[in-house]
């Protein structure tokens, strides 16, 4: 038999500790024959509980009314068991007496509560109505001291959960006083406010075009880390998903299924957090394949397959391919275009049948793609120019990009990435400015709104908010990675048969025998992974899966058609330009009439089917003209008024803002390559190159020529050569912005140019002397291309001049 367990603890509540009283005078009375208690007894007790009730009111702040019920039903109480035990036994009309007090008391103390909660939250109202009008009318006279913005009107005050801030709605005065007057004006109003940072004030449109909603955040919740919520349940690519708070509470949102996104943080900055929060995510969504490529090393996305590669705590990986190089970045975008187009023709019917208005019903059947890539900086031109494609075409088929950088720059963000992603993050920084390019029109960004890791701006240009907003992302540990990776695994969708079909779906299935071995070099892998690269096949590289791409068939028992004779954008003005691409596409066909060409230079000849494809081109960054007419300079410089002015000159109208010039000048030279100079009455800085050169371990070979160096291929050398002989101009700088190339690699380059006799020795941070007139150039270029294997019309098809004018000599 139990033993029950009496709880003697203090009842919650003054009402709950009234009702166990009167049940104890009770039960008191009903045994005073037994006990033989007197009457001073009742007394004693049950006055002494009425002061502590009324002591208890008072404290509690309880209105009168309810203070004197509550007292007269303990003072009622006192005097009926005083009598009781006076007269003990009790007859039947005592106790009648006594329950019909009670009955009163009951109905009289209930009334009073339920009374006493109106008045109280009247009372806590009425408080906070007075506290609000206090804030509004401060607002005004705020308004019109820091802002020059006279008569405006406070209409309403709400306070946010937890007194971590408020927001105040005002109505401007009649004018045409709008909020974009206000742009700028946070950081003036958070000084006035003495607010510390990671606290701040935001000014968002409100109900018209004549309110104006401004958040204050008084508690600083920005420098606290706020954990992943361990929330693990299934959620959808077509919806938008929280990644973090913003200082008021609410959810900071992203959204990848329509739009596409960029994330910019520097260094140490939380992006690579943001990036696995994100990941996480779409780990959640049945309907979402992830795609990564972080040729970097893919330090982005291997925690997202090693529990299931090498530690076997996942059944399947997260991510579905990671492209770690150049080479397997290409191939998976190449694969995501065809996806597109094979979508848009064989989901037709589907799309008509669902009303979906030619946007793909995705499913766990039939996945979006979500691609996310890293340091896009660092990758060759050709790549982001698949990138840009991509975002262009890949909406209605649910293939989305989200591209990540270390500085919001046109070199790491192209134009067209930042025009097709409506969803922006920006990172903490220490300069303000870095973010101008991400967002525009908001150039008076604070960093004290964000001052810590992982704090930064969200911003959605089409769902909003629309201006960059500070926030917090969730701090995601790699021990709930794991976690999220087991719990997960089992609904990673797989890619639906359509999309696997594309003719380089043939090589998708190798993904992971053309990764894993090199991500995991020397690790044992779990049976799972090691099956997947053992039933591959022959494993092939993907720059061989590239190079080896068919080109497509003619129809069999045909005549393959002419190709269309097509003036190349942008040449559309030149006189004679349509004959003269008719004449360049005709003789890609043998059985072509001849078609006459305008007198001019003859057109560089068709490309051999073997001929090596010429480099990709892109257009002029202003940023990098910018840098090469500073080197141009040497030790005069620029100051930033000049160097627009250059610019302008250069560029016309595409000319960046004075500004933005003088940030590049200020960033060069934080960066320590310029140096500035404050002695004359501008400041003006002088570039200063400090590329490491290192001498050159190439053997000769039997030609007499230098082998040639790693990451160096002989078309990188001829066309470094024309490029440096024509201009004359021996920049190292120069060669890596032409080429495309890293600047550790230029220098390499610069340096062999220099064993072959094409370039003089290194003088610091001097250009070098161009050994080689232009009257040489074509006689230098023919026994280079001979050295190295190249026939005059590979170098044609390559696009040099030179060789072009050799071979129509033959």
């Amino acid at each position: 038999m139990s033993m029950r367990h009496w709880d003697w603890s203090l009842p919650s509540g003054h009402t709950t500790f009234l009702g166990y009283a009167s049940e104890t005078a009770i039960t008191t009375v009903a045994l005073a024959p037994i006990t033989g208690l007197p009457w001073q007894a009742a007394a004693l007790t049950l006055g002494g509980a009425a002061a502590a009730g009324a002591v208890h009111d008072l404290r509690e702040g309880t209105t009168a009314g309810t203070l004197t019920t509550r007292a007269l039903s303990w003072l009622t109480a006192a005097g009926w068991a005083s009598w009781a035990l006076a007269t003990a036994p009790l007859t039947s009309t005592g106790w009648a007496t006594g329950l019909g007090l009670a009955a009163v008391g009951i109905a009289a103390n209930a009334s009073a509560t339920r009374t006493e909660s109106a008045r109280s939250e009247r009372k806590r109202l009425l408080k906070l109505r007075r506290e609000s009008v206090g804030i509004l009318r401060d607002w005004e006279d705020r308004m019109a001291r820091v802002a020059r913005i006279e008569n405006c009107v406070g209409k309403d005050v709400q306070h946010w959960p937890g007194k971590v801030g408020y927001t105040v709605e005002l109505d401007l005065p009649s004018g045409g006083t709008s909020v974009e007057d206000l742009n700028g004006y946070g950081g003036k109003f958070a000084s006035d406010l003495r607010l510390p940072d990671g606290c701040g004030v935001e000014i968002f449109p409100g109900a018209n075009r004549g309110t104006i909603l401004i958040e204050v955040t008084l508690k600083d919740v920005i420098t606290e880390d706020i954990p992943y919520p361990e929330d693990y349940s299934e959620i959808s690519l077509t919806e938008r998903f929280p990644f973090g708070v913003y200082r008021n509470g609410e959810l900071a949102l992203g959204s990848l299924c329509n739009d596409c996104g960029i994330l910019v943080g520097e260094t140490d900055a939380g992006k690579t957090n943001s990036l696995r929060v994100v990941t996480a995510q779409l780990a959640r969504m049945p309907d979402a394949l992830i795609w990564a490529i972080d040729t970097t090393g893919g330090g982005v996305a291997l925690p997202w397959i090693t529990p299931w590669a090498t530690e076997g705590l996942a059944s399947a990986p997260i991510v579905d391919w990671i492209a770690h190089t150049d080479d397997e970045a290409r191939l998976m975008l190449k694969m995501a275009a065809e996806i597109i187009a094979a979508r848009k023709a064989g989901y037709q019917q589907l799309m008509r049948e669902k009303k979906t208005d030619n946007k793909l019903p995705i499913s766990a059947e039939i996945p979006g793609i979500v691609i996310i890539c890293d340091e896009t900086a660092s990758l060759p031109y050709d790549i982001k120019e698949m990138i840009d494609k991509i975002e262009q075409e890949g909406r209605a088929m649910r293939v989305r990009m989200l591209v990540a950088a270390l500085r919001a720059t046109q070199d790491a963000i192209t134009a067209m990435m930042k025009l097709m992603s409506k969803w922006r993050v920006g990172m903490t920084v220490s300069d303000a400015e870095e973010l101008a390019y991400l967002f525009p029109g908001y150039i008076k960004i604070d960093p004290k709104d964000a001052p810590v890791a992982g704090a930064g701006w969200n911003m959605h240009t089409r769902l909003g908010p629309k201006k960059p907003t500070a926030m917090k992302v969730w701090r995601l540990v790699d021990e709930l990675m794991d976690t999220i990776c087991a719990a997960t695994a089992g609904r990673r969708p797989k890619l639906d048969e359509l999309s696997a079909s594309v003719d380089i779906g043939e090589h998708y299935p190798q993904r992971w025998a053309r990764t894993l071995p090199d991500l995991y070099k020397g690790q044992k892998l779990t049976e799972s992974a090691q099956h997947a690269v053992d039933n591959a096949g022959e494993i092939i590289a993907a720059a061989t899966l590239l190079a080896s791409a068919p080109a497509p068939a003619a129809t069999a028992g045909t005549t393959p058609a002419a190709p269309a004779a097509t003036v190349p954008q942008g040449f559309e003005g030149f006189g004679g330009a349509a004959e003269l691409f008719a004449a360049v596409t005709a003789s890609l066909d043998p059985t072509a009439a001849p078609v006459a060409v305008p007198a001019g230079p003859p057109p560089a000849p068709a490309a051999a089917q073997t001929a090596p494809l010429p480099r990709p081109t892109r257009p002029v960054d202003p940023r990098e003209q910018g840098w090469e007419l500073l080197v141009a300079a040497g030790e005069t410089g620029y100051t930033p008024k000049l160097l627009h002015e250059a610019l302008q000159q250069l560029l016309g109208d595409a000319t960046p803002a004075p500004r933005t010039v003088g940030g590049w000048l200020q960033t060069w030279a934080k960066d320590g390559k310029a140096i500035k100079d404050d002695s004359g009455q501008y400041t003006r800085y002088v570039a200063r190159e400090a590329a490491a050169q290192q001498p050159s371990t190439a053997l000769a070979t039997e030609t007499g020529t230098a082998a040639l160096p790693e990451g160096i291929d002989g078309g990188l050398v001829l066309q470094a050569v024309e490029l440096l002989v024509t201009t004359q101009f021996g920049s190292t700088s120069m060669l890596q912005r032409k080429l495309r190339i890293g600047f550790a690699l230029a220098g390499n380059l610069m340096d062999f140019l220099h064993q072959l006799g094409i370039v003089g020795p290194s003088d610091g941070s001097q250009t070098r002397e161009i050994l080689v007139s232009t009257g040489d150039l074509e006689a230098t270029m023919m026994r280079l291309a001979d050295e190295l294997g190249y026939t005059a019309r590979d170098l044609g098809a390559m696009g040099l001049a030179a060789a072009a004018a050799s071979h129509t000599k033959e």
